[in-house]
């Protein structure tokens, strides 16, 4: 099977109802910058711009909408980013002020104030998420939210660089009785890739379409035990021919079985089959097997925590390559595989997130059947005001690529300080510094850049 159609949004066809799409991230309203190259819609938390009473409670009509009705909220950023390093090499590096307009709205039923789900898609991912979905949990029948959003940008080196972008995303989730509960998420993404010139052509945007849709049916049939049943289609689709090696549809199967030890812990298992189809690299098509324990556990609305740990084995369907891979030194073929996601609010205002995972993922190389990535994130806020805050936020990751002839090993850090300053209820403004620097085994593949950016962030 190369490509399932969008289930969501075959769904909103049938029922009448359009939604445009983009590569902005958004969570709790607030339009907030990437650090470049994390997975397409991993953000941080920010301060929410909604219009709230004295009490903290939404004013309803400050909102679209009607009482008891679905909310709908619109939301727009404009930019400027000014890096010294556009198009991330070691020598000749160009400089560039990148303009960018990002519109957008949101739309769900109960009405809410923040964005109830938002996926992440990561291209080299195998199934298209370097981590999985949280749980959706809702005492709501019916849970319907979709998103649309365009990003407009506007390059001062190279104006045929000019381009946009664009993601739609939905969640529709219906709770029968008897504790059964099905659910649909579909995520389109009109993306570009960071300019690199370890992966692609230098001075070449690298645009891609990608689309991923989730059903699954998760019962509930005893105080103490939970089943979950869950497929997936990720599809993959590069503009330039030159790229064109990366394209494929990828079908996952997953089984869970849960046990909730209490009413803040639940200990898993879970079971996952990915089939990875190329478009054109066939000797690339792989089948993969996941077995994972793990825990989720809730202690307060102040800490989470999710962790789930197994094993990862990779079979490729070439039989000739499967066994040349098996006698390999620098191709893997299997290992240990983690995701950890951590919250913790340590006070009123201050808080940390960390998240972590170690995966063999799809090589977006053309010399490497694959390559083994750990990664770790790390953020903190702190709120010195209502309306003045401040965050840091850390990213590493390890690549070590399975090569065909040699080896390609690197290390790739960024460090993000921002301070966000709320004007209006509905206006939010940030400044920001990045430095973002690459170390690998082949200098050719090195880079260092520093990039400052401000923008204003408006949302209803």
């Amino acid at each position: 099977m190369k490509h399932l159609p969008s289930l969501f949004f075959a769904a909103l066809l049938l029922s009448g109802t359009t939604v445009t799409a983009q590569e902005l991230t958004v969570n709790k309203m607030d339009v907030v910058e990437n650090l470049p190259d994390m997975p397409m819609g991993q953000t941080t938390d920010t301060i929410s711009l909604l219009p709230e009473d004295e009490a903290g409670q939404q004013i309803d009509s400050d909102l679209f909408g009607t009482e008891g009705g679905g909310y709908a909220h619109p939301f727009i950023s404009i930019s400027g980013e000014y890096t010294d390093n556009l198009y991330n090499v070691d020598l000749d590096t160009t400089s560039n002020f990148l303009t960018t307009i990002s519109p957008g709205i949101w739309f769900s039923v109960p009405r809410r104030k923040e964005v109830p789900l938002h996926v992440a898609p990561n291209n080299t991912s195998a199934g298209g998420l370097q981590t999985g979905l949280p749980d959706y949990e809702s005492f709501d029948r019916i849970n319907a939210y979709v998103l649309g959003a365009l990003d407009y940008k506007m390059y001062s080196d190279d104006s045929d660089l000019n381009d946009w972008g664009g993601i739609g995303e939905g969640l529709f989730r219906y709770n029968l009785r008897g504790g059964l509960s099905l659910g649909i998420v579909d995520r389109f993404t009109r993306g570009q890739d960071r300019f690199d010139i370890g992966s692609s052509t230098a001075e070449q945007l690298r645009m891609y379409y990608s689309n991923i849709a989730i059903a699954d049916a998760d019962w509930l049939f005893t105080e103490k035990l939970r089943a979950k049943i869950e497929y997936s289609n990720f599809y993959l689709n590069y503009d330039d021919q030159i790229d064109e090696f990366m394209n494929r549809s990828d079908n996952s199967f997953s089984v869970y079985g849960f046990f909730n030890y209490s009413m803040k812990t639940a200990l898993f298992l879970q079971y996952q089959y990915i089939d990875v189809s190329y478009d054109t690299a066939d000797l690339k098509d792989n089948e993969q097997d996941f077995i994972y324990g793990g825990i989720n556990w809730v202690s307060s609305a102040k800490t989470s925590f999710r962790f789930k740990a197994g094993y990862q084995q990779r079979t490729y369907k070439n039989s000739i390559v499967d066994a040349l891979v098996e006698e390999s030194d620098s191709v893997k073929n299997d290992g240990f595989a983690l995701e950890l996601a951590f919250q913790y609010k340590v006070t009123d205002k201050t808080g940390i997130t960390l998240g972590a995972s170690n995966k063999l993922e799809e090589s977006d190389s053309y010399d490497a059947l694959n390559k083994d990535v750990i990664a770790a994130t790390f953020r903190y806020e702190q709120e010195f005001t209502e309306r003045f805050t401040g965050t840091l936020s850390l990213l590493y990751e390890n690549a070590d690529y399975g090569m065909r002839d040699g080896s390609r090993d690197e290390d790739r850090y960024v460090v993000r300080p921002a301070l966000q300053y709320v004007l209006k209820d509905w206006l939010m403004a940030e400044v920001s510094y990045m430095y973002d620097t690459r170390d690998s085994s082949d200098d050719y593949f090195d880079y260092s850049s520093n990039t400052i950016s401000f923008s204003l962030n408006s949302a209803l």
